[in-house]
């Protein structure tokens, strides 16, 4: 999960034509928005099911089903509810809210895509895309609004490109595979299977047939954060997963599940969230 997360950066509206308001993912409950909300924002469905109705203001409601691996584009001041199905299993939906002088051009480029779901072909890229912006908010802040527009752009052309290419003749033609890109995302998975673990820049650099340099730099380049700073969010999101799952659970048992000493995960806790774990836990 990546906690809900305001960029609340300085006069950030005065200086970048495109920027992050809030981003983030969670087992989503119902939202109930009559008046719609102030940002424009794209909803990821990586896990479970759930449903979006649009008010129409003068049409009838649209309900629009999210099922795992779709998106929804929402511009800002559209009345809308969204709930999981009933189902046993949770939805898990990311979001991120964004505005600016260049996000009505930018919404207009993305016109078909609107209030519909919008199965994309390569989820796994964009989730990664959304969860670069995330990490690199929570850990560089008011210092991250430069590189955190970038990313939204980045990752808005994305989208573009997904569903462009989906609906283009291929006309027999080959496109190469990203290689790089194969490669991250591969060594972004033995991290989230192996978070727990002792992991190396090193391993994780042959793991995916890099040299431990050209890895970091790469990594760094595309999800904006250095790898062992990934893992350690990684854990930091892990613990609040990890409380969620188990109520009981107590400080030492959550750090040896993360593979941490205790007194390390109490002050890297601490550091992220801004309270020890028991401060955090007491305050849910």
């Amino acid at each position: 999960m990546m906690p809900f997360l305001i960029a609340d950066f300085a006069a950030s509206e005065q200086l970048l034509p495109l920027y992050v308001c809030v981003v983030g993912s969670h087992d989503q409950k119902r939202i109930d928005r009559p008046n719609g909300y102030p940002f424009h924002q794209i909803f990821f469905s990586r896990g479970g099911r759930g449903t979006f109705r649009l008010e129409g203001r003068n049409s009838k409601a649209k309900e629009i089903a999210m099922p795992p691996g779709s998106l929804l584009i929402l511009p800002s001041g559209v009345p809308h509810v969204y709930a999981p199905d009933d189902s046993a299993e949770e939805w898990d939906l990311g979001f991120v809210a964004f505005d600016g002088d260049a996000a009505g051009s930018v919404m207009g480029q993305l016109s078909s895509l609107l209030n519909v779901a919008i199965a994309a072909n390569d989820f796994h890229g964009l989730w990664s895309q959304l969860e670069a912006i995330w990490h690199n908010i929570s850990l560089n802040g008011e210092q991250a609004y430069w590189e955190s527009s970038k990313q939204l752009y980045g990752l808005l052309l994305s989208i573009r490109k997904d569903q462009t290419t989906a609906r283009s003749p291929k006309r027999n033609r080959i496109y190469p595979q990203d290689p790089a890109n194969d490669a991250l995302q591969a060594a972004v998975r033995l991290i989230h299977d192996h978070y727990q673990d002792r992991l190396s820049v090193s391993n994780i650099a042959r793991a995916a047939g890099y040299s431990p340099q050209h890895f970091h730099r790469l990594f760094v380049q595309h999800y904006g954060v250095s790898p062992n700073q990934y893992v350690l969010q990684l854990r930091m999101r892990r613990a609040i997963q990890l409380r969620q799952d188990q109520p009981g659970i107590t400080v030492e048992q959550a750090a040896q599940q993360l593979g941490m000493e205790t007194s390390y995960f109490i002050r890297l806790f601490k550091r992220f969230y801004g309270k020890t774990p028991k401060q955090y836990w007491k305050s849910e």
